[in-house]
């Protein structure tokens, strides 16, 4: 019980930052209107991983995103059972899962790209933010089972327009992961590049 009052308070969290500005319209003279966030739908290619995303701008500078993605990922092994070492092998500690994506994202420096007369063409700038991840199960040495693991990521990142259809991405920070049992801190990173539909 405890376990989902944290993820509660968490998704509260989310909705209010990226629900708190947006009945607040932005002061033209602020921004240059050709420097505001737009709406992207991208195909990811991760070093580690491919998937969809599709990011809406919610204001000038902040979208939220969410994504459906297979990715590497370390995940919560089960106890090992007596007799069993070769349940926890280190060819086992690097899986692949489906993995659902639900964030916000704020751009902070659009107006200083366009000063030193760099691009901001489709969200090319960086960028701080939060990502929810959730993990869906993964067979672990053809026996056992790991759960679903839900994890919250305050990220910072950048992207990057490669072409007009084209950026690089990258997004890093730490990340808290449950799997409604045990917790641990672990690393988040994502590198990748994402072609645009």
């Amino acid at each position: 019980m405890k376990n989902n009052n944290i993820f509660k308070i968490f998704f509260l969290v989310l909705s209010y930052i990226s629900c708190s500005n947006l009945a607040n319209a932005q002061d033209p003279l602020k921004i240059n209107p050709k420097t505001k966030a737009v709406s992207i739908s991208k195909i990811k290619l991760y070093t580690f991983g491919f998937g969809f995303e599709r990011e809406q701008a919610i204001t000038n500078l902040k979208t939220i995103y969410f994504g459906l993605s297979i990715e590497s990922v370390i995940p919560f092994c089960p106890k090992q059972p007596y007799n069993y070492s070769d349940v926890l092998s280190i060819e086992q500690a690097v899986n692949f899962a489906p993995v659902f994506n639900l964030g916000i994202r704020k751009y902070n420096n659009f107006n200083e790209r366009e000063k030193a007369e760099k691009t901001t063409l489709n969200n090319s700038g960086a960028f701080i933010g939060l990502e929810f991840s959730l993990i869906a199960p993964i067979l672990i040495n053809k026996r056992f089972t790991t759960r679903y693991t839900a994890s919250l990521s305050p990220i910072w990142g950048f992207q990057k327009s490669l072409s007009k259809n084209s950026n690089l991405e990258l997004s890093a920070g730490p990340s808290f992961q449950s799997d409604f049992d045990d917790y641990r801190v672990s690393g988040f990173v994502k590198f990748g590049i994402n072609f645009l539909l």
